[in-house]
């Protein structure tokens, strides 16, 4: 889009008005309408919205070798959904939620990760002790609540490497534990 590294991804990883954005208290419109005003007052780049949108629902594409993760995951444990996402979400319509036995999404429960408050959230739906938990997130900052409550955390970098995680976990296992 023209704009220096880096830019885009400081509006999409934790600014205000992606919290905002993520519990529901504006639009995917209003966001990116502020994007395309701040990044031009910032740079002199001028941005269309759409361009903008079109970019972001990029990276809402499906990883299959995730989703096929996920379904072994699922096959001997409970599965969580826990996300800072966006009511108006495209990738919504051909999610496969069925791969989760629980979904708390920012944008309907008016919480985000890091706030304490929606892992305690998670806790309470799964009704299984901290300790027997296991957080995965790409976001180091997205971690440490979940630790500080007791769950185990696993800091996401590639498919492979949490595969063989959760191998260790025993999150992987073949006999149902459910």
């Amino acid at each position: 889009l023209g704009l220096p590294e880096g830019l885009l991804t400081g509006y999409f990883r934790g600014h205000p008005q992606m919290r905002m954005l993520e519990t529901a208290q504006i639009t995917s419109r209003e966001f990116f309408k502020f994007v395309c005003v701040d990044a031009e007052a910032r740079t002199g780049t001028r941005l269309d919205i759409r361009a903008l949108a079109t970019a972001a629902a990029r990276g809402e594409e499906l990883n299959p070798v995730m989703v096929e993760l996920v379904e072994q995951v699922q096959r001997s444990s409970v599965t969580a959904l826990l996300t800072n996402n966006v009511a108006e979400a495209g990738w919504r319509a051909s999610f496969p939620f069925d791969l989760f036995d629980i979904v708390i999404d920012s944008s309907q429960v008016g919480l985000r990760k890091p706030d304490p408050r929606i892992y305690r959230e998670l806790l309470r739906r799964m009704q299984l002790p901290a300790a027997s938990v296991t957080f995965i997130d790409d976001l180091p900052e997205n971690l440490a609540p979940a630790a500080n409550l007791g769950i185990h955390t696993v800091l996401f970098s590639d498919t492979a490497t949490l595969r063989r995680k959760l191998g260790e976990l025993g999150a992987l296992d073949a006999a149902p534990s459910r």
